[in-house]
């Protein structure tokens, strides 16, 4: 799979075959400006012989195409996360990296599941730390969200929810074998692209006053990047980082994209605005934009 290109469109050139039958379809054209009758004959009428069947060229295949949104962390700021919302109607779906909520309590993922079936946008999601912060992921998240992980697959395209956001596991080892069984049978299905979901960034604190757990899981999140390189993941997007940010871990790409309405952690020079990716997907090239809002 690899990483994918950029789209650029390349000036048109008529190939050979496309010339010859550009050609004839020319002298078909002229050949029917051409009298019937000789010149300055009298009588008689002109013979005509049967014309043929058009010649058509074959339909070019078509590439598989479509276009996704990708934030993190709302944490209950609708003021802004709405205004992502608007921009996902624009697209066939949006992907939440975490941290819907601002605590997990059942009153505020009833809100942001009215919220999202008020506007009819198509989502997946995946755990944050906020979300699990009164409850395990098997509890109330669970419950509003489903299962804390899971793949989908779009057109060309498969995509591995990973729940890294619990401080005492992170990525722990009975989802690592998930992972590992789920990305070898996409391997064999020949997708296009393969891209990963989870919030908390590999290497990356899970608060700024860690728990005496907290080593466990920040140790099996370290594992994510080569663990997704080798089963062909091109990029993992996470949250949790209130920021926008683009870096390399472990030969894995990783988009950091937590400014989706969460108390920003940076100066805007330094990636703290408020933002969403959007991603283009034609064929195998990807073209992916940050967009501030």
């Amino acid at each position: 799979m690899g990483r994918s290109r950029i789209e650029r469109k390349a000036p048109v050139r008529l190939t050979a075959p496309k010339k010859i039958l550009a050609i004839l379809c020319l002298l078909l054209v002229l050949g029917a400006l051409v009298p019937l009758a000789g010149c300055g004959t009298t009588g008689g009428t002109a013979e005509t012989s049967a014309s043929s069947p058009p010649v058509t060229a074959p339909a070019a295949q078509q590439e598989p195409k479509f276009s996704f949104i990708v934030c993190g962390d709302p944490q209950n700021n609708y003021e802004v996360f709405d205004r992502v919302l608007a921009a996902a109607k624009t697209v066939d779906f949006l992907i939440v990296a975490g941290d819907l909520t601002g605590s997990g309590t059942s009153t505020e993922f009833q809100t942001f599941i009215s919220k999202m079936q008020a506007s009819g946008v198509t989502y997946y999601c995946v755990p944050g730390n906020h979300d699990v912060a009164t409850s395990a992921a098997e509890s109330t998240y669970a419950r509003y969200q489903g299962k804390p992980f899971y793949s989908f697959d779009h057109l060309n395209t498969h995509f591995v929810m990973i729940d890294d956001s619990t401080p005492s596991q992170g990525f722990y080892p009975a989802e690592r074998e998930w992972a590992r069984a789920d990305m070898a049978a996409a391997k064999k299905r020949g997708y296009q692209h393969m891209f990963a979901v989870a919030h908390v960034p590999p290497g990356y604190p899970f608060s700024t006053k860690p728990g005496p757990n907290d080593a466990v899981g920040l140790d099996a999140n370290g594992l994510l990047a080569p663990e997704l390189k080798k089963g062909g993941v091109e990029e993992l997007f996470c949250g949790h980082l209130h920021a926008y940010s683009e870096e390399e871990i472990d030969g894995l790409l990783v988009t950091i994209t937590g400014g989706a309405g969460a108390p920003l952690h940076f100066s805007p020079a330094n990636g703290g605005y408020y933002h969403y990716v959007r991603v283009d997907i034609n064929g195998r090239d990807r073209q992916q934009t940050v967009v501030k809002i």
